[in-house]
Formats: C-alpha cells, structure tokens, sequence
C-alpha cells in the first residue's frame, strides 16, 4: 500500500513539475507551493500506511486527507504569488496544520483502543 501511494505522489509531482514548466501563467510561487503540498500529502499517506494506527482510522483518516489534499492544491492554484497578506497560503497552512494535528491526535488515541 505504501509503494501506491509513492507511485502515486511521485506521479503526480511529476506532472504538476511539466505543467509548471509548459505553462507560463503557472508562475512558479504557486508551482513550489503546489509541489509542497504534494510531498507533504504523500508522506501523509505513506505514513498512515505504515503506522500501527487501527485501521478503522486509517480509513477515515484516508478519506479526509483525500479531500483536504485536493482542496490544498487549489487553493495553490489561485493564490496570489506572494507570500504577504495571502490568505490562501494562509488557510493552506492551517490545513496542513490540522492534518498534522490528526495525524497526532490519532496516533494516541489509536494506543488506548
């Protein structure tokens, strides 16, 4: 499972790598941050593949991270290419801040079932 999820980030860094470098109004603040996001995504999952955390959470956990993954790379895509008073970098921030929260929070939590 954690070789799926490697295949899968790697894939997609690629991809989000070519696009940045074919189109020119993908402007390369908002190129890196993307690439970010995917290599935080993916030892995300990789990680949740790996940990003795009960399955059960690994599942939902799964699926949140999914969702929050995509949402992520949006808000990449139409964020200002400035790091000043960008919200959106912002708001990105918070999430992947939540996903380590979870990340955490689960990981003890998962001790005690």
């Amino acid at each position: 499972m954690k070789s799926t999820f490697l295949y899968t980030g790697v894939l997609m860094l690629l991809l989000n790598s070519i696009v940045g470098l074919i189109l020119s109004s993908y402007d390369i603040f908002n190129w890196v941050v993307n690439d970010i996001v995917i290599l935080l995504n993916t030892f995300f999952f990789i990680y949740l593949a790996v940990s003795n955390i009960k399955d059960g959470f690994k599942f939902g956990m799964s699926f949140l991270f999914v969702f929050l993954a995509i949402g992520q790379f949006i808000l990449g895509l139409f964020m200002e290419s400035v790091s000043n008073d960008n919200w959106l970098l912002i708001i990105m921030l918070v999430t992947i801040f939540i996903q380590l929260g979870l990340v955490l929070f689960t990981k003890s939590l998962s001790r005690y079932s």
